[in-house]
């Protein structure tokens, strides 16, 4: 059978206005992805209540862990969605079907085994991140249910919703990440509180876990509902452990996928200096963190989400469109990270203190806010230039550019910047490097565009 995508999808990647082009595929993915944020955050603030510092300070340490698992969604899942949307710009049905089905293979195997070593290993690894005997068995009992049982249906969750998204059906990926998220939401504080089954912060992970395995169900079932209309196909008789499939998957989804370990390597090593001082200063670092999810999912959903409109219209020939998705995608991340910088600067202390009420963490928190969200509007720049080489298949510089912003260069510099300024010196460290980073971005960035205009130039001279 040789699925063909509809009318509606052809108008999304070929004919519809750019920025209604872009809104139909970036506004969904954006809504799910501020759901997912909205539930992490959900997380932070239900167990802040409970006011243990303890408990917040194990949710820090844990989220490097965590984070491993986002790594291992956008190896397999943008890899993947790219290698699909450019399959289908060229029409090459078969590659689109080999490209969904080896992406959700590979994803579950290398999942099951990164929880299995997990779960193993838990509690030397939270010992190594900076878990003392306040914190240990907080954050053992909700790594157990998050990565060690929860990792599969994570992982997954995020895959299937690449793999639709990039055939041009972002409401339907989107829709099964958002029920996840407000199930979330909905089952946190019956688990948490001792109203409900009063499980603290167990319960958060338990109701995390229940959600992603809810969400996973309900996009398997769309594809299962539509696998006569839609061009994926998740069978393994079309799984190629391959060069020309996996390994196309494996090197475009790379970039992404180092950009997470490197920040998992990176936040633990920021995690082991501040621990160092206090578990108040460890709870601001974690409060930070989650509020900065903010501007990265909303950039991330923007980026994430013109993906497959890109690499459409890169394998299609049709430049021009590409170059103006691009700018457009560009300039609404721009726009949301300069709103995010002037609420932060104005309204530190009372972000932090929503999620905990602790003056000593408020009062770390909000410097630590105010330093780092500098780094916003670079980050943008970032994201969008590793998403326009994703979805033109250049694995190479989107590589380089993930290295070095994670991990090269930070990690020496938080080192330092914490015996020149310390503590305070390692929240400063993020907005030099992604500052430093955003040059070298665009001028990778222009230098490909000229290849690009040369190659269209020669191709309407032949």
């Amino acid at each position: 059978m040789d699925n063909r995508l509809s009318q509606r999808e052809v108008e999304i990647f070929e004919t519809m206005s750019v920025p209604k082009a872009v809104a139909a595929l970036a506004v969904p993915t954006v809504i799910s992805q501020i759901i997912a944020m909205v539930y992490n955050l959900a997380d932070t603030w239900y167990i802040g209540q409970l006011n243990d510092t303890n408990m917040m300070a194990a949710v820090t340490l844990i989220f490097p862990v965590f984070l491993m698992l986002s790594a291992l969604a956008n190896l397999f899942g943008i890899g993947g969605a790219s290698l699909l949307s450019r399959s289908l710009g060229e029409h090459n049905y078969v590659r689109v079907r080999e490209a969904g089905a080896s992406s959700a293979w590979m994803a579950v195997a290398a999942t099951l085994a990164y929880s299995l070593v997990t779960m193993i290993w838990r509690v030397p690894l939270l010992r190594m991140l900076g878990a003392d005997d306040g914190t240990i068995d907080y954050a053992s009992g909700y790594l157990f249910w998050t990565v060690a049982v929860g990792g599969l249906p994570t992982v997954m969750n995020m895959v299937l919703a690449h793999l639709i998204r990039s055939e041009g059906a972002s409401r339907e990926a989107s829709f099964g990440m958002s029920f996840g998220g407000l199930l979330n939401m909905l089952l946190d504080p019956f688990f948490i509180y001792d109203w409900g089954l009063g499980l603290k912060m167990e319960g958060a992970a338990i109701a995390t876990c229940i959600s992603n395995i809810a969400a996973t169900s309900y996009l398997l079932y769309y594809l299962f509902r539509t696998r006569r209309e839609n061009v994926i196909s998740l069978s393994p008789k079309y799984f190629r452990f391959k060069r020309s499939v996996a390994g196309e998957i494996f090197f475009v989804g790379l970039p992404s996928s180092i950009q997470f370990m490197m920040s998992v390597l990176s936040n633990a090593v920021l995690n082991y200096l501040m621990a160092a001082y206090t578990a108040s200063a460890l709870s601001a670092v974690g409060i930070v963190k989650k509020v900065d999810m903010v501007p990265t999912y909303v950039v991330q959903g923007i980026c994430n989400g013109v993906i497959p409109l890109l690499a459409y219209n890169y394998a299609s020939g049709n430049y021009k469109r590409l170059w103006r998705c691009a700018y457009f995608a560009g300039v609404c991340s721009l726009c949301v990270t300069f709103s995010y910088l002037a609420l932060c600067e104005s309204f530190a202390p009372f972000i932090i203190r929503i999620f905990i009420d602790n003056a000593r963490a408020v009062d770390l928190g909000a410097v630590f806010l105010r330093l780092h969200c500098m780094s916003t509007p670079f980050l943008a720049i970032f994201f969008l230039v590793i998403a326009f080489f994703q979805a033109t298949g250049r694995g190479t510089p989107a590589l380089f550019i993930s290295f070095l912003r994670k991990g090269a260069i930070d990690i020496p510099f938080m080192i330092v910047m914490n015996v020149v300024w310390p503590m305070y010196g390692i929240m400063a460290v993020q907005p030099m490097m992604d500052f430093i980073v955003a040059v070298i971005c665009l001028a990778i960035y222009r230098i490909v565009q000229k290849k690009d205009r040369r190659e269209l130039e020669l191709k309407k001279t032949a």
